[in-house]
């Protein structure tokens, strides 16, 4: 009863509005008359020849499900709007996967802000400058004024990049690029025109038609009425949280200190493709690091990787479209750079590594922490060995320890299993994931003891035996399982490059910008001479 008699009051209230502005029920009346009198023939007509209670049904049923479909396709705005790209941190590393999180929660934010508030031009400068302090805060947590140590180029390069963004994203929806704060107010005003309209056509309807009135007053308050505020928030909603993603986007990417490569060459690396499938420059091939201990095949492995794509290429392309893998792949995998490490040692007891022995190690743990991918060779007929052991935990603790870069894609490798220790006779092919044979099982054996010790970032095991006769798994096993990797070592390069730009001292690149300004100098004084010449 008390929501009842608030909801007369407010009717009574807007009447008494429209009542006070003539002028505007004037307009309206002309605007909507017609449309009112169409509706009262109709509903005339309907009565008289019997079709009243079917066209109410109907009414009822298609409002209904308007509201449905208006909920589902407004709440989940991907269906009506272009989608936002959540997934960007695919490529981030894993502190700016936390600092993701931080963007995320202010979108959300969003869906407890009212409509005048999204349509506030100062909402989104103090959404702006409170996630520039959160983030800020984020990368420099012992940092007084955080923001004291941000380029000024660079941020404005990530407000350029986000605005860039901004632009693409809204040409999408027709005219959405022209869309102002003043129209969005405009339309608000003109709904809430409306709204008052049809409350007051919602309060004499019952009077003009008992039936048909009631039920629209209860179809409007309770399905219609619900259904459109809510589209008309999740549009504004979609804006706003489209401008807080792009600006997170970059903003990351400021504080990460990959806009140091600057605006220009940071866009030509990424632009050319989605975040997600961003690829490395094509003039800089991927490197793989291949690692072991001494003796543990690395060399054969990588001749054997290069002598694949000396002649023809159509099994390893046969291979991996039968895995389900673009044959394309094998175009980018010839262009694979392998670098073996220097192999670590072992020469120590088992129970206590001696200081060759970790020396050697951190000589290969330093050479390969900047390649794109990992392959870590194991003797398979020595098994893991300490020093493997502790190659692996070292690598791993080195990306622990510098959250700022994200691990490259890995791949242990065990060689020697042509062995006679591993079964009998070696006869190629062999499936050592389903296979049945004494030397299958014995290679699934090792696998399931390599993943039990080795650290959760190696996680793709293959096995090849490498005669000279009879070589199997370099085309079967180690080449696919590499492609299905490809496109992680490819994003790794590229943030590897970003770093390394990033990380150029100041001193260098003021020399640098120097030395290009000289240039530009000497090359200006050349022309002026050239041109006084021949005049």
């Amino acid at each position: 009863m008390p929501a009842f008699r608030n909801t007369l009051t407010t009717w009574r209230a807007n009447f008494w509005i429209l009542l006070r502005e003539w002028r505007t029920g004037v307009l309206l009346l002309l605007f909507f008359g017609p449309f009112l009198a169409y509706i009262g023939f109709g509903t005339l007509w309907l009565y008289e020849h019997g079709w009243i209670i079917p066209g109410v049904i109907g009414w009822i049923a298609a409002g209904g499900l308007f509201a449905i479909l208006a909920a589902r396709w407004t709440t989940s705005v991907r269906t009506v709007l272009p989608p936002l790209d959540w997934d960007a941190p695919r490529t981030f590393s894993p502190l700016d996967r936390q600092a993701w999180q931080i963007v995320e929660d202010e979108a959300q934010a969003s869906e407890e802000l009212a409509m005048e508030t999204l349509i506030d031009g100062d909402r989104y400068i103090e959404t702006g400058r409170v996630l520039l302090q959160k983030l800020a805060v984020h990368y420099h947590p012992d940092t007084k004024h955080p923001l004291d140590e941000v380029p000024v180029v660079e941020l404005l390069g990530a407000l350029e990049l986000a605005a860039e963004d901004l632009g693409k994203l809204t040409r999408q929806i027709p005219g959405g690029d022209l869309i102002t704060l003043a129209h969005w107010r405009k339309a608000l005003q003109m709904a809430n025109y409306i709204n008052k309209a049809n409350d007051l056509y919602a309060l004499v309807s019952p009077l003009l038609n008992p039936l048909s009135g009631l039920t629209r007053i209860g179809t409007r308050e309770l399905i219609v009425k619900p259904a459109w505020k809510n589209m008309q928030q999740n549009v504004l909603r979609w804006f706003f949280q489209a401008y807080v993603n792009r600006m997170g986007v970059h903003l990351i990417e400021l504080f990460s200190g990959r806009l140091a490569i600057g605006v220009d060459e940071y866009r030509r690396l990424t632009r050319r493709r989605p975040m997600s499938t961003i690829r490395a420059d094509v003039d800089e091939p991927l490197t793989v690091a291949v690692v072991g201990a001494r003796e543990s095949g690395k060399s054969r492995l990588i001749r054997a990787a290069r002598e694949v794509f000396e002649g023809d290429d159509r099994p390893v392309r046969a291979r991996l479209e039968g895995m389900g893998l673009d044959p394309a792949l094998v175009d980018r995998l010839k262009g694979v750079k392998y670098v073996e490490v220097p192999g670590y040692t072992t020469t120590g007891p088992a129970d206590r590594e001696s200081r060759s022995d970790r020396t050697s190690r951190e000589a290969a743990v330093a050479a390969s922490v900047d390649a794109d991918m990992l392959i870590l060779a194991i003797d398979g007929g020595k098994g893991l060995r300490p020093a493997d052991l502790a190659f692996a935990k070292a690598w791993d603790a080195h990306y622990l320890q510098h959250p700022n870069r994200e691990a490259p894609p890995t791949l242990v490798v065990v060689t020697g299993v042509d062995r006679p220790e591993f079964g009998p006779a070696w006869q190629p092919p062999y499936d050592w994931g389903a296979g049945q044979g004494a030397r299958e099982a014995a290679v699934r054996g090792l696998f399931d003891s390599l993943r039990a010790s080795l650290p959760p970032t190696f996680a793709e095991f293959v096995a090849a035996g490498l005669p000279d006769a009879t070589p199997f798994g370099v085309v079967e096993h180690i080449l696919p399982a590499f492609a299905a990797q490809l496109h992680r070592a490819e994003r790794a390069a590229l943030l590897r490059r970003l770093h390394a730009a990033a990380g150029r001292s100041k001193v260098g690149r003021v020399m640098s910008q120097l030395g290009q300004q000289g240039k530009s100098v000497w090359t200006h004084l050349k022309n002026r001479r050239k041109a006084s010449k021949s005049g």
